[in-house]
């Protein structure tokens, strides 16, 4: 059982380290750049943040670039799935739907002050606030804890015919 948890915090420690390079990474570095950014009277606080839940979507839907709207779903709703998935297999406090809820809202609210904080101190909206991202990261961590649920049920069946099997 130990060498099955050593297993679940690879797979975490992989994961967090992808997280990280998809929602935050690279960062820019060109400080020509940075400085002409800095310079100009642009607050990224006021742009290109989205405050109103699916407006964006709407918008692009609209553009006709149902594409792009389809894969900004998929994507956020993938993003947090395997914290749905893996984290009630490592703590058991986690193997309820509104903790689950919680952590994976709060993983997403860090990730977006994340990327507003630098695009704050950029003064540049290098990475977006979004409320859907917030809405759908959460939503991916649910879809996850299900998988983990129907996922734990069909072992305990397997396990269960398994047993009486050899118990006859």
């Amino acid at each position: 059982m130990a060498n099955d948890k050593h297993l679940v915090i690879v797979c975490l420690i992989v994961y967090f380290f992808e997280l990280i390079s998809v929602t935050i990474f690279p960062l820019p570095i060109d400080h020509d750049l940075i400085a002409n950014w800095r310079k100009d009277s642009y607050h990224p606080f006021l742009y290109g943040n989205n405050f109103i839940p699916f407006y964006f979507f709407v918008d692009i839907y609209h553009l006709g670039l149902q594409f792009y709207v389809i894969r900004s779903l998929g994507g956020n709703l993938i993003l947090l799935l395997p914290i749905g998935l893996l984290f009630p297999l490592l703590f058991d406090k986690l193997r309820n739907l509104k903790r689950m809820l919680l952590t994976g809202f709060f993983i997403s609210l860090s990730i977006e002050l994340t990327q507003l904080s630098i695009s704050m101190y950029l003064r540049n909206s290098y990475r977006s606030f979004d409320v859907d991202d917030l809405i759908l990261n959460t939503s991916g961590a649910a879809i996850g804890y299900s998988l983990f649920c129907i996922l734990r049920s069909l072992y305990k069946k397997l396990r269960f015919k398994n047993d009486s099997f050899i118990n006859i």
